[in-house]
């Protein structure tokens, strides 16, 4: 393989870096601060809801920043089918996070917190299993791309 721009170097290294800055995000707040905070025992329901809506909300918001950024460092180096496949269903999952799951469950914490019971729906079960995925596949891109680094500039990504 031929020896890559260090342009080309610092754009892949700086994929491999977002990928796991994002998982530990994802870990973080999906699956450490959400369920924790219904744990507390002084925190009511409504409270939990607020503050959750608000921290996935901010969340979003830096997904879609990250979604950006990614998508601008891959266009730069035009890597192969493998690299680019994780990262495409990460940006599928956060538009579906976004424009749909999102605003519905808002919806729906806006009619709790209104003291209304919503209809039943299994779409928080599908944000989960999103996220659960989302997680895997930044894990999975991150991991598998940071072991070819070689100390002499030959990288494989």
């Amino acid at each position: 393989m031929p020896r890559k721009n260090k342009k080309t170097r610092v754009c892949q290294r700086l994929l491999i870096f977002l990928a796991l800055i994002w998982l530990g995000m994802v870990l973080g707040i999906s699956f450490l601060e959400a369920p924790v905070k219904f744990r507390a025992p002084t925190l009511t329901r409504s409270v939990g809801l607020d503050v959750g809506r608000h921290v996935f909300g901010f969340f979003n918001k830096v997904e879609i920043a990250l979604g950006v950024i990614t998508l601008g460092l891959l266009l730069m180096i035009r890597p192969s089918w493998p690299t680019v496949i994780p990262y495409t269903a990460v940006w599928v999952i956060v538009i579906l996070q976004s424009f749909w799951l999102m605003p519905f469950l808002d919806a729906r914490t806006d009619l709790i917190l209104q003291g209304q019971t919503p209809e039943k729906s299994n779409l928080h079960a599908v944000y989960v299993v999103l996220e659960v995925l989302k997680a895997g596949l930044l894990g999975y891109f991150g991991f598998r791309h940071i072991r070819p680094f070689k100390p002499n500039g030959r990288d494989n990504i």
